[in-house]
């Protein structure tokens, strides 16, 4: 019988490499996975700081409007008072005289 010898330091060193590739792979996708995740991210963070923009907008909008008939039904609700309560009306043009 002959005996057969295998270098055993060959077989690691491909190993070796082997694993080395395999880590450089992982993170050369984990990078670019990072990287698209990041962008899709900052995107959506845009588009959130948009529609919070248009939601201040339309709230600031909306409270002048409140305020506007305020003021409008405040002074229909006078003049209806004025005429149930004390008889009187808004006088005509022709009827008011203006000082200077």
């Amino acid at each position: 019988m002959e005996r057969v010898y295998v270098s055993a330091k060959r077989d690691m060193a491909y190993r070796n490499s082997r694993s080395t590739l395999l880590i450089i792979a992982f993170l050369i996708v984990f990078a670019l996975i990072s990287f698209f995740m990041m962008s899709a991210h900052n995107q959506l963070r845009e588009e959130l700081m948009e529609m919070l923009r248009r939601e201040r907008e339309v709230t600031d909008i909306n409270n002048k409007l409140k305020t506007e008939l305020a003021g409008i039904t405040q002074a229909r609700m006078l003049e209806l008072k004025a005429k149930e309560r004390l008889g009187l009306k808004k006088p005509k043009d022709e009827e008011v005289l203006v000082l200077r």
